[in-house]
């Protein structure tokens, strides 16, 4: 490693008994800023490299110095802010606060079909950016974070085009996603598939869903998709509502359904399933994608899930497992940096008997 590439020691660091002005102590804080993981990488600095260790205690120390060399109050409280910002981000994701990242989507299926979704590669080049903004974690709303399941099944869907019904180009939505979080498999389901996807979810996550499908339609819109998001509660399947008009939905309309890492209760199998039923066209080509975590907490709910499905009159004509990685839950290491964790998933396609 070149010398300059050496990651600096919080001892090289400006030192507040040297009293650094306000611009140099800004400068240090957006070098310690830490860029969110999309996954196929861990989260690395923004600017210089700067050795984890220490660090904390370095922020805390600028957190509590009233910083008295410094003249402007406004750039003070800057500097607090900043300096609280970079040590809630060495927290985790919980601690983070608002974020944006980068979700990189293959277009086209691999060379090799049988290659997993997380290993394959794209000739050319051929790459969807799909930017998400993710509102500050809380336990109550999980559906504001991208899952790992999430971006698995964005990527394995090229894998999946000879399988899923041929659905082409309408003004009206040919799939529809349950659960659709912050939006990442129904964009690139638009994207990918060149037709028009409804992104639903509850009502607390469909303003951020919103947000992003507006930050990234010009992009999908390029590559000839299309999409809206609503609200659809489970429990009433029949009722979609767009903004703050409620429209009765007719049943069997969609082609293909995509649900990706939908089950955080035991309520969960019987309320999507009851979902799965009203939506879902009884056209033989019709398919439903899964994508499931491997939680070991869970394996009743996901056995309950299949069960439900087969009893619909589903069948399970192709399935896999992937490996992907999450930020929630992870250890902490390397100076309080939050570690990728590693994510088995499920995967299924399901079609009608």
């Amino acid at each position: 490693m070149d010398e300059a590439e050496e990651p600096l020691n919080v001892l090289n660091l400006p030192q507040l008994y040297q009293h650094p002005s306000a611009s140099i102590l800004l400068g240090v804080l957006a070098d310690l800023s830490l860029v969110p993981p999309s996954w196929s990488g861990s989260s690395t600095p923004a600017g210089r490299k700067i050795r984890s260790e220490g660090v904390p205690s370095y922020l805390t120390k600028i957190i509590s110095s009233p910083l008295t060399w410094i003249e402007e109050d406004v750039e003070k409280e800057i500097i607090w802010e900043t300096a609280a910002q970079r040590l809630s981000e060495r927290s985790g994701r919980t601690g983070m606060g608002n974020i944006s990242r980068v979700f990189s989507i293959p277009l086209a299926p691999s060379i090799s079909s049988d290659a997993t979704a997380s290993q394959h590669s794209i000739p050319g080049g051929d790459i969807l950016d799909i930017t998400l903004y993710e509102p500050a974690m809380s336990e109550d709303n999980l559906g504001l974070k991208t899952w790992a399941a999430s971006y698995l099944l964005a990527k394995r869907l090229p894998l999946l085009l000879a399988t899923l019904p041929s659905l082409g180009s309408s003004g009206t939505a040919q799939i529809l996603e349950l659960g659709s979080g912050t939006g990442l498999v129904g964009l690139a389901a638009a994207a990918i598939l060149k037709t028009f996807v409804l992104l639903t979810d509850l009502p607390a996550i469909v303003p951020n869903l919103d947000r992003n499908i507006l930050g990234n339609e010009a992009t999908i819109v390029a590559h000839g998709g299309n999409l809206k998001a609503a609200i659809l509660d489970w429990t009433k399947p029949g009722e979609i509502i767009y903004g703050d008009t409620s429209t009765a939905a007719k049943a069997h309309s969609f082609g293909l359904i995509l649900a990706a890492d939908p089950i955080y209760s035991s309520d969960h199998p019987g309320l999507l399933v009851h979902a799965i039923s009203y939506h879902l066209s009884k056209d033989p080509s019709a398919r439903l994608v899964i994508e499931l975590p491997l939680r070991e907490a869970y394996a009743k709910e996901r056995q309950d899930l299949k069960d439900r499905l087969l009893g619909l009159g589903l069948n399970l004509v192709d399935e896999g497992e992937e490996v992907g990685y999450d930020d929630w839950g992870a250890d902490s290491a390397r100076g309080g940096e939050e570690e990728l964790a590693e994510v088995r998933c499920w995967w299924g396609v399901w079609t009608w008997r």
